[in-house]
């Protein structure tokens, strides 16, 4: 929501419901109340039920955010909710005239009540806004406290109020009283008494106050709950002007100011409705950065641990298999070897420079070059093998293969590196051929070469190779096949499903 839109909707409805009450102070054709018992009954239930269930919702955010803020509006609400609980649980029992809330004998209490929660509500609300742009001051608090106390007063005040009805201090003049008996739809304001329609004046001044504060407080976060709370305050005050034009809560009486009650907490559901679709918002946005640090942090994990293998392999094996092999060359210029041990040294070389060129693969294949992507890595360890080894080769990878996962691409690339090596070591093959492609259910990885071939075992106890990979494409969850027969070449197929790539 933008600043000019809040702007216009508090102008909009301020100008509506000035208007309103122009009208109903100046047309004697418009009533500002009609008799429903079963109308205040409905509105008061609903009443109960929204503040509560906002009370509620504000009690979590203080819980899961330490928002002082938010814990003093959740005691406003749940003040609200707790008279209007009350009143729908005197309706309910039938004893309104204890309570002085009959049509037939209106007492003092329902507009002392009235003013006491308004007032209480009020003045909550302005400290929740005051407590929102300055959260340091209620660091020292204590929430249940907080929460409960107001609301715990509110009710034992109209009850300990309702004992003493009949010497409660007159605030509504008794010929105000006589005309809600006899007319109750007719306005009071002349005949309500001018500490009525002073207090009540008061408490809607105070929700104005709170609304510029909620206003305040939205401009600075951005929320929309706090939008829909300024806006909803605006209403709120003109609810308590409304009261004093006719107090509310006597057992069938429905005024305009409840009227007003109901658009206020209308306003709340819309804010409950924003609230939770920013947080549904902010939960998504949560998990997406928590899977991109998952996927970065595995990625430095695997990268890190690549090259610490490297590193090993080059500062350790590699070294030792060079060293061997200056060993084996001195070796074979001595002079009075016979043929039988000359022969058996030259194979002892050439296994060293076997494995040498085996660990710079390995080097190769465990530290690619830094920033590169796994198609850059693939084909450049695949041309390197085609040069070192005099076979051609030839690597085509669609980029699909870049949403892997790091753990994904680090085991495809392994198993096309013990692909390849089979491939050199047991067929003899003088092409191959490395294919990264999109299917309907994932991506499909393609080693085919056009060597010997054989027949593969389907239960197979030996060959570390192909068991090597079939246990990396497992911890990956694809599937590996194995395609050959004799003197018609091998494929190896590996094919990852979507819901690995998108991990």
């Amino acid at each position: 929501m933008s600043e000019r839109r809040i702007e216009w909707a508090v102008v909009l409805v301020t100008l509506g419901l000035t208007a309103l009450t122009v009208v109903l102070l100046v047309s004697p054709d418009v009533a500002p109340a009609v008799a429903s018992e079963p109308l205040q009954l409905l509105i008061n239930t609903a009443a109960t039920l929204v503040a509560a269930a906002v009370a509620i919702l504000a009690w979590a955010h203080f819980r899961e955010g330490h928002d002082p803020a938010a814990l003093v509006r959740g005691s406003a609400f749940l003040v609200l909710a707790a008279l209007n609980g009350l009143m729908v649980l005197v309706s309910a029992a039938g004893i309104q005239p204890a309570f002085g809330l009959s049509i037939d004998d209106p007492g003092q209490l329902p507009a002392w009540a009235t003013l006491v929660v308004g007032g209480a509500s009020a003045a909550l609300f302005v400290t929740a806004g005051i407590t929102a742009l300055r959260p340091a001051q209620a660091e020292r608090w204590r929430a249940a406290l907080v929460l409960w106390l107001p609301s715990v007063l509110v009710v034992a005040f109209v009850v300990l109020a309702a004992a003493i009805q009949p010497r409660l201090p007159i605030i509504i003049d008794p010929r105000g009283l006589a005309i809600l008996r006899e007319h109750p739809g007719q306005p009071l304001l002349a005949d309500a008494g001018p500490v009525q329609v002073g207090l009540q004046a008061a408490i809607a001044g105070a929700y104005l106050l709170a609304a510029g504060l909620a206003y305040a407080v939205f401009r600075r976060g951005r929320r929309g709950v706090d939008a829909f709370l300024a806006i909803g305050l605006v209403v709120a005050a003109f609810s308590q002007l409304q009261f004093a034009m006719h107090p509310g809560f006597y057992g069938s009486v429905v005024t305009a100011g409840d009227l007003l009650r109901v658009a206020f907490y209308a306003i709340l559901l819309a804010a409950l409705a924003a609230e939770t679709r920013r947080d549904v918002r902010d939960l998504h946005s949560a998990n997406a950065e928590l899977v991109r640090l998952r996927d970065a942090v595995a990625s430095q994990a695997t990268a890190d641990e690549r090259a610490r293998l490297a590193r090993e392999i080059h500062d350790g094996m590699s070294q030792e298999l060079w060293f061997a092999k200056l060993k084996q060359g001195r070796l074979l210029q001595t002079a009075d070897l016979s043929t039988e041990a000359r022969a058996l040294a030259g194979e002892v070389s050439g296994a060293i420079e076997a494995a040498l060129v085996e660990a710079r693969q390995a080097i190769l294949a465990l530290r690619p070059t830094e920033g590169a992507t796994f198609t850059q890595v693939l084909e450049r360890y695949v041309d390197d093998f085609s040069d070192r080894f005099g076979v051609r080769a030839e690597c085509r990878c669609d980029s699909i293969v870049e949403r892997l996962g790091p753990r994904a691409q680090a085991e495809l690339l392994r198993i096309v590196q013990e692909a390849l090596a089979n491939s050199r070591k047991h067929a003899d093959a003088t092409r191959l051929r490395v294919d990264v492609e999109p299917m309907p259910a994932g991506v499909r990885l393609t080693i085919a070469d056009n060597g010997r071939g054989f027949t593969p075992d389907p239960n197979p106890t030996t060959g570390y190779g192909l068991r090597s990979m079939r246990e990396r494409a497992a911890l990956i969850g694809a599937s590996l096949t194995v395609d050959s027969r004799p003197q018609d070449g091998t494929r190896v197929v590996v094919e990852v499903p979507f819901r690995e790539v998108t991990g």
